[in-house]
């Protein structure tokens, strides 16, 4: 009898192009080996090389980070398979532990019989997945990543082989010890248990978390910043709140599957909360604590383009950088001015080539109209908008900016931004056309007019009153750093720069807080902005600013 604290069990994992061999190949693959009472050994990933003409799918290449460079260092199939069967020196079939077992068996399978076609499969598998469901019906997800977390062991988001061996010899450890406790102690037994038929169980209509309730129903019912933690205390997520009890509950009773993914709720073991004054304030701190830590299910705030741009007069280039030639700015995005750029060269006359298009639509020069379609498309907008590009003999830009504006407004009048309905379809037509410019014209102007209102907000004072609150709140914003306190207390640094330059960090803050007054303001809250040099913008102007932030 082979007890399962001391075997060797073989611990294996894929990643692969498809859901099974006929419709993909293995990509990358994982092994080591495990003992249920000992440290794991032989760890070991490596990239699988593709057969000649096999691409990888662009959702493939996401949840991976397969990039085409890898191919010059994979593997063969044949090599890596001769080094799996070598790592455990004991007689076959060799115990081994997969968590989702029915995705990598054919695979292995699949192998074995390709490059040893005389021999039997050398693998006796078992599924921790299928262990799992049975040691932990109440868990709502029973995914490497969920399983894992919640029994304490961090899985990075991306799926890579390596880690996952990491966290399925983890969860083999727990296991063991779980299984110990029903009485199933060695390889023979779990086999038998896993035969039998496991008590059938009602579905629940709402999932129920392993958290204690009793944790969450405590929190007070003020604003602050709580953070979601696994069993060994690593971070996983970070959110704000006007309420922590009431936002917190929310996660996990009646809509939490439509709010966090229930993957990240099976991990969370407990609940770290800050209160702060304000639900600005949360805000403001839910942002730094996301940049200090990135949690890695905060995506929104720590993926993505880092940088702040700047762009040139004529709308046609950006750096990273200001200087004489680009002076507008902060931008979140080298393109984010492009389109005004091809309004004004098209107001000029100049021919709708395909840069020109594909800058003036807002989409990548590998989807743009054609010339005709597009020509069409811009007719259309002229006959609606023409007049709010003001004397024909104006300059092109000023003609351009005043056309975005009008759009702009007419957006804002509309609640929304032009919107495609043709779901699916990707087929230009004039009408399409003109939406696409519409509002990538729109948004364009957001981000230019936003420039300046930021630039104004980097060197400024607001006094703030909450909807429904009595105290007011100073707030002082001084190349990024941000103090906060009562409207004669001492001021308190709420966020500091991480630098002296505007950077992304500090756009991010700043746009945060400018969402924040703008919801102050329409709620029924009240706002004064002090500029340089102490210029009020007074109550009654504060709507018409924001409406174009």
């Amino acid at each position: 009898m082979r007890r399962l604290a001391a075997l060797d069990v073989l611990v294996v994992d894929c990643q692969a192009t498809g859901a099974s061999p006929a419709f993909g190949h293995v990509l990358e693959m994982g092994w080591g080996v495990v003992r249920g009472d000992s440290g794991p050994r032989g760890f070991e990933a490596h990239w699988i090389a593709l057969p000649e003409g096999h691409t990888v799918p662009g959702q493939v290449r996401q949840l991976t980070g397969w990039q085409p460079a890898a191919a010059a260092e994979a593997m063969a199939g044949l090599e890596a398979w001769r080094r799996l069967r070598a790592a455990v020196a004991q007689a076959e079939p060799v115990p081994t532990a997969i968590h989702y077992a029915r995705f990598e068996l054919p695979f292995l399978r699949e192998w074995s019989a390709r490059f040893e076609p005389d021999a039997a499969f050398p693998l006796d598998a078992v599924c921790l997945h299928a262990i799992a469901s049975r040691l932990y019906p109440e868990l709502p997800r029973l995914s490497l990543r969920a399983l894992a977390g919640h029994l304490g062991h961090s899985v990075a988001l991306q799926r890579r082989a390596l880690g996952h061996v990491a966290a399925t010899a983890f969860v083999w450890q727990r296991l063991c010890g779980d299984l110990a406790v029903l009485g199933v102690e060695t390889w023979e037994d779990l086999q038998g248990w896993l035969c039998q038929r496991g008590p059938i169980r009602a579905r629940p209509k709402k999932p129920t978390y392993p958290i204690d309730s009793r944790r969450f129903r405590s929190l007070h019912d003020q604003p602050g910043v709580y953070r979601f933690l696994r069993r060994n205390g690593d971070l996983l997520y970070v959110g704000k709140a006007t309420s922590l009890k009431k936002r917190v509950t929310s996660h996990f009773i009646g809509r939490s599957g439509k709010l966090l993914a229930p993957e990240m709720l099976t991990q969370v073991s407990d609940i770290a909360v800050t209160e702060t004054a304000s639900a600005l304030e949360a805000a403001l701190l839910e942002n730094e604590t996301i940049k200090a830590l990135n949690p890695p299910y905060n995506v929104q705030l720590t993926t993505g383009d880092r940088r702040v741009w700047y762009s040139s007069a004529a709308f046609e280039a950006a750096a990273a950088t200001p200087s004489d030639e680009h002076v507008i700015g902060p931008l979140p995005s080298e393109y984010s001015l492009r389109p005004l750029g091809a309004l004004s060269a098209l107001l000029a006359g100049a021919p709708p080539e395909l840069p020109v298009r594909a800058h003036a639509v807002g989409v990548s020069a590998l989807w743009t109209p054609d010339e005709s379609v597009f020509t069409a498309g811009w007719s259309e907008l002229m006959a609606r908008h023409a007049a709010a590009t003001g004397p024909r003999d104006d300059p092109p830009r000023t003609r351009a900016l005043r056309l975005a504006q009008h759009l702009l407004a007419v957006a804002a009048a509309q609640k929304d931004l032009p919107r495609d309905d043709e779901e699916g379809d990707r087929t230009w037509d004039p009408p399409r056309v003109a939406r696409h410019l519409e509002r990538a014209a729109a948004q364009a102007y957001r981000a230019y007019r936003r420039t300046r209102w930021l630039r104004l907000l980097d060197d400024a004072e607001v006094d703030y009153r909450e909807p429904g609150a009595t105290r007011i709140r100073r707030l002082r914003i001084r190349e990024g750093q941000v103090s906060a306190a009562d409207q004669d207390g001492p001021l308190a640094v709420l966020a500091a720069p991480a630098d002296a330059s505007f950077d992304r960090a500090c756009y991010d803050r700043l746009r945060i807080l400018t969402t924040e007054l703008k919801r102050i303001a329409r709620d029924g809250g009240s706002v004064i902005v002090r500029v340089q040099g102490g210029q009020v913008l007074p109550p009654r102007l504060l709507p018409g600013v924001f409406a174009v932030i």
